[in-house]
């Protein structure tokens, strides 16, 4: 479970990212984060990753507070941050060095294989195409069996098939591993094919305006009356996010 409470972060330059951030994601569960520009998405999954340090408030996973990068958390950024001169394989077994090379092989092997690149394990990064390189980015942070994996906007540089074609296979893989996700995204219809709750965030500074939950069946159908409907109240709930009054806060 990861538990998120009261946090707040502002910066040296006086920007407040974050104002009394509470919110509870159980075990398994993918929550999605919208927001407009300002709402502190990047900067609450940088502080969930122990990437940065709040002003004030807390994070836990199972318990345990979180103040620096966690071995039970994973990352997958906006691009897929690939080190050229290492090859596919090696850039997925990068940072797992505390397991023999057999066990190390073994999990690159089932890694890769988990996001359709079984046999490109020795090619190099310029070899592959824009959505294969952001497979191999989340074949590295499963490769760790996190039990919690951050997503911020992974898909966002994409094409609008292959977009749909990974957001497709996340959700399968999601559902084989229990994984519980964290998706940061501006795609409307990204977070509503992934997520079980979607975390509406007004901003400057970035707090909870709504939280809409998702119970479509999955996969989920992007053409149905029904996605169609929820689409729209997301939407409107966004739209509402950013028009607010500020005074409707005090």
């Amino acid at each position: 479970m990861l538990k998120i409470t009261h946090l707040s972060k502002n910066y040296a330059n006086g920007t407040a990212a974050l104002k009394n951030f509470t919110l509870q994601i159980n075990d398994g569960e993918a929550v999605a984060i919208v927001g407009g520009s300002g709402s502190g998405k990047s900067t609450l999954l940088r502080l969930i990753a122990g990437l940065e340090t709040p002003t004030s408030g807390a994070i836990h996973i199972d318990g345990e507070l979180i103040t620096e990068p966690h071995p039970a958390i994973g990352f997958v950024f906006q691009e897929p941050r690939l080190l050229p001169w290492l090859k596919v394989g090696e850039n997925v077994a990068f940072g797992l060095t505390d397991i023999s090379a057999a066990d190390r092989k073994e999990r690159v092997r089932r890694a890769l294989l988990s996001v359709g690149l079984a046999t490109h394990a020795d090619k190099w990064p310029r070899e592959l195409s824009g959505g294969m390189a952001q497979r191999v980015a989340l074949a590295r942070a499963l490769v760790s069996r996190p039990s919690a994996l951050l997503l911020d906007e992974p898909f966002s540089a994409l094409d609008a098939l292959t977009r749909a074609n990974l957001q497709d296979h996340l959700v399968s893989l999601w559902e084989e591993t229990n994984t519980t996700l964290i998706l940061v995204t501006h795609d409307i219809e990204e977070a509503l094919v992934i997520a079980d709750r979607i975390i509406v965030l007004r901003p400057n500074p970035g707090r909870i305006d709504d939280i809409i939950s998702v119970s479509l069946p999955r996969p989920r159908d992007r053409d149905a009356n029904a996605f169609e409907e929820i689409k729209h109240i997301l939407r409107s709930a966004l739209d509402h996010s950013i028009t607010k009054p500020e005074d409707a806060w005090a």
